[in-house]
């Protein structure tokens, strides 16, 4: 089997260069040179760009996304439709997809003959989801997060709690209306002013926030996380709560288990898949169940 090694090396703060001679003096220790190749990012979408181009041969082959959960995400809107696999060394700040799985014991070696299983995505308007798609207080948080980070890089995963803190003077529910067809076929609409929607395959997000500790990227279905709209001093101690995944019994917050369906807004609002943020008025989402073969760590 083929293996690309896609280096992002803006994401984190790795070392790639040591990184890159280390896997190329394993595979070449293992006299499995023939089947490496890797290319580092110079641009936005080039991981995208590199995948695409990568599933287009004619070998079966897997690519590893070397970054963060954005990088992730490029890659895996790549491989959608192909028989290419996904793999992922997180090397980001977040790395929040790897946190569904065991990576304690994850080495190089591992790649050489990954064992595969198949993970869902989330289709969001025209867009690919491989992890969480959220709109609301949690978006308005990580675009603080972004612009902190622009000013001050080393501040890392920790730049997200100063952006929660930023945000907090600017909490605004959302007027939405869902329709939603839920895990037992039944369709159903809530409408409300919510403070957070996350659409969730995975269970973590912004640097670690667990907002559906149930999630399973694996077992067909999205758990939909709603917070109504809560005042102040009560949600302090919610989204601490949120950030340890112990919230799900707090009455002003809901979950379902959802197929698909369709989240609106009578103003475009800003919203986020995978940390990539973007603006609409209407969220058309479903289910792609067993959308991609996955090298998950620890198989």
């Amino acid at each position: 089997m083929k293996k690309l090694f896609i280096l992002s090396t803006k994401a984190g703060s790795k070392n790639f260069a040591d990184f890159e001679k280390k896997v190329r003096t394993i595979y070449e220790s293992h006299g499995r040179t023939g089947e490496l190749k890797i290319q580092n990012t110079s641009h936005k979408g080039h991981a995208h760009e590199l995948a695409k181009n990568f599933a287009e041969q004619k070998d079966k082959g897997i690519v590893y996304a070397c970054g963060g959960d954005g990088t992730l995400n490029e890659v895996a809107s790549a491989l959608v439709g192909t028989d290419t696999a996904l793999g992922l060394i997180p090397m980001g700040t977040a790395n929040d997809f790897a946190k569904n799985f065991d990576y304690n014991n994850f080495k190089i070696e591992d790649t050489f003959e990954p064992n595969l299983e198949y993970v869902d995505m989330i289709r969001v308007n025209e867009k690919y989801c491989l992890n969480v798609m959220s709109l609301g207080f949690d978006t308005v948080v990580l675009n603080s997060t972004y612009e902190i980070l622009k000013k001050y890089p080393s501040l890392k995963s920790s730049a997200y709690v100063l952006g929660v803190l930023k945000s907090l003077k600017n909490i605004a529910a959302e007027k939405l209306s869902m329709n939603l067809t839920l895990s037992s076929g039944e369709e159903i609409c809530v409408k409300g002013n919510f403070i957070i929607s996350a659409l969730c395959n995975g269970s973590y997000y912004g640097s670690g926030f667990n907002p559906a500790p149930y999630a399973d990227s694996s077992d067909g279905l999205l758990n939909l996380i709603t917070l109504e709209d809560t005042p102040f001093l009560k949600l302090i101690p919610l989204i601490f709560k949120y950030k340890k995944g112990t919230h799900i019994s707090d009455k002003r917050v809901r979950e379902y288990l959802v197929k698909k369906g369709t989240l609106k807004s009578d103003k475009k609002i800003i919203a986020n898949i995978d940390g990539e943020i973007f603006n609409s008025h209407i969220f058309d989402f479903e289910i792609m169940e067993k959308a991609i073969a996955f090298h998950k760590a620890g198989l």
